[in-house]
């Protein structure tokens, strides 16, 4: 009986140490070796909802052990890009986001043409400078890369990685033309079960033949012999996003 007390007492104060390690580790790396939240991220709607949407991503693809590589494309006061840093890019995961990009004019949008036209929107709109990106980001500029400009000429010209496997697609450019362009630019880099997040879903009235939903819709059309899509949660803010399958994996086991 001894025996057994002083082995329960062991395992206990092994799990006990580990937890608390474990806690002291995590708090030492969000606060001092990562990029700072946003100011409000907790208190403020528009950063909350985006917020708490990171965290649902970062457990989802925990979970299904989804490594990889995040991709933003409009990245403007660097508000979810700080997001997913302290939540896909957290250390001690059994899961690794290896390398941040953000795609960006860092100029503001470009000037609305056809049926990307809005009251709300209009040239040099949301500007955030790379030079301010890459001075908040500076704690992680170890696996962050920032890519300049329009995206018709940043996107077809980029080098991309071969090993570099998006796990998470983070689509904030509001425009149908812009997200047709990086839809495009991201159809041969994702993976089975990767996320791909449209921020402005419901923009133009939510109407289904304008903005994001209308590029995804023709994205989904192009992709349909080889990919499958399942809504995986809306953003609060009037964002949604979906999980992309892989139809030859699609009821088999994943190894």
């Amino acid at each position: 009986m001894i025996n057994i007390l002083k082995y329960i007492d062991r395992n206990f104060l092994n799990n006990s140490i580990g937890k608390i390690w474990f806690s002291i580790r995590s708090f030492y790396a969000i606060n001092f070796l990562l990029t700072s939240l946003p100011k409000n991220v907790n208190k403020e709607f528009r950063l909350k909802a985006r917020f708490d949407f990171f965290k649902r991503a970062q457990y989802y693809l925990q979970v299904n052990r989804i490594d990889g590589v995040y991709a933003e494309f409009g990245s403007h006061e660097v508000n979810t890009f700080r997001m997913s840093l302290q939540t896909l890019g957290l250390p001690f995961r059994p899961n690794r986001i290896s390398k941040f990009y953000s795609f960006d004019s860092f100029q503001g949008m470009p000037e609305p043409e056809g049926i990307d036209k809005q009251k709300i929107w209009r040239k040099s709109m949301n500007f955030t400078s790379k030079e301010k990106f890459l001075k908040i980001t500076k704690r992680d500029s170890h696996r962050v890369v920032a890519v300049k400009g329009f995206y018709e000429h940043s996107l077809p010209n980029y080098k991309w990685p071969k090993e570099d496997i998006i796990a998470l697609a983070y689509i904030d450019c509001d425009y149908y033309e812009s997200t047709k362009e990086c839809l495009n630019f991201i159809k041969d880099k994702l993976q089975h079960g990767a996320l791909i997040a449209f921020d402005d879903w419901d923009c133009y009235y939510s109407d289904y033949q304008r903005g994001q939903k209308k590029a995804f819709s023709e994205f989904k059309e192009l992709l349909h012999e080889k990919n499958s899509f399942v809504e995986f949660s809306d953003i609060a803010t009037g964002g949604r996003c979906f999980i992309i399958l892989e139809n030859n994996k699609i009821g088999k086991i994943i190894e």
